[in-house]
């Protein structure tokens, strides 16, 4: 509800399509950008790329039980590929442009793929991180009936201890060269 669409030349109507990861990671960006001394502006044209880990799409679901009509928003709005391909194309840099779904290492497989690219001179700069959402119950539901979630409630990865995992929710991304 504090999404500014028009500061990013998006459509009210069209902005209410738009999974809040997608949202929130486009702001995101924005603020690495600013972080890191530059404009967006200052990236168009340039050999830059884009890789968002993401994952899940809660946000889908929740307008299939509120909109009787598929508006033609929501494939725009809601496939992950599409969050990195907005994000390239408003800023208008032309490196490649990944969304990376590998669950809980979504964030540092971009990381992986983003370093690679830049030294083997695909991208001459990247802007690299991960947004994570939780809208709905039905994956903590599905995780727990299947045995995934912990018990305590703590992660102890590699831990002897360990008895699942936790979910969470962020956003974060940095520009790196």
């Amino acid at each position: 509800d504090r999404f500014d669409p028009l500061f990013f030349g998006i459509s009210p109507k069209e902005a209410n399509y738009i999974d809040p990861q997608h949202r929130i990671f486009l702001e995101t960006v924005y603020s690495a950008i600013e972080d890191a001394g530059y404009g967006p502006k200052s990236l168009s044209g340039k050999k830059i790329g884009l890789y968002v880990g993401v994952s899940k799409n809660d946000y889908a679901e929740l307008l299939r039980e509120v909109y009787e009509e598929i508006a033609s928003f929501v494939s725009t709005g809601t496939v992950h590929s599409i969050l990195a391909n907005r994000i390239s194309f408003l800023l208008d840099i032309h490196g490649p442009s990944e969304a990376i779904d590998t669950a809980c290492s979504s964030a540092l497989v971009a990381l992986h793929n983003a370093v690679r690219d830049i030294q083997s001179g695909v991208c001459e700069a990247a802007i690299v991180g991960g947004v994570n959402a939780l809208l709905t119950p039905t994956m903590f539901i599905s995780h727990a009936k299947s045995g995934f979630l912990s018990i305590k409630g703590e992660c102890k990865t590699f831990d002897a201890d360990a008895d699942g995992y936790v979910r969470g929710e962020g956003a974060g991304a940095i520009l790196i060269k």
